[in-house]
């Protein structure tokens, strides 16, 4: 049994992995800025909190998928478009 921890990545294609602590705590920092943003102005929204939300909204979806080894598909599917232009 090996002792490796499993890493996942942020983006598509990305090289940069991050361990699942590390991952959760960044989309944490997304996701929890613009909820406090949300209760500090009465619900509230501003576009960059906005766009902080669906960014966080997409890496954990990501990230649910590189766990049940879904990852193939995204990889194939960013080649096909890089071919294409």
């Amino acid at each position: 049994m090996t002792d490796e921890v499993k890493k996942y990545k942020w983006l598509y294609g990305d090289i940069v992995e991050y361990t699942l602590e590390e991952y959760i705590s960044k989309v944490n920092k997304l996701i929890y800025s613009a909820i406090t943003q949300m209760q500090e102005y009465d619900g509230d929204l501003f576009m960059s909190e906005y766009r902080n939300l669906i960014d966080g909204a997409e890496h954990l979806d990501y990230l649910n998928d590189q766990m049940k080894g879904k990852e193939e598909y995204y990889l194939n599917d960013q080649l096909k478009h890089e071919e294409s232009t």
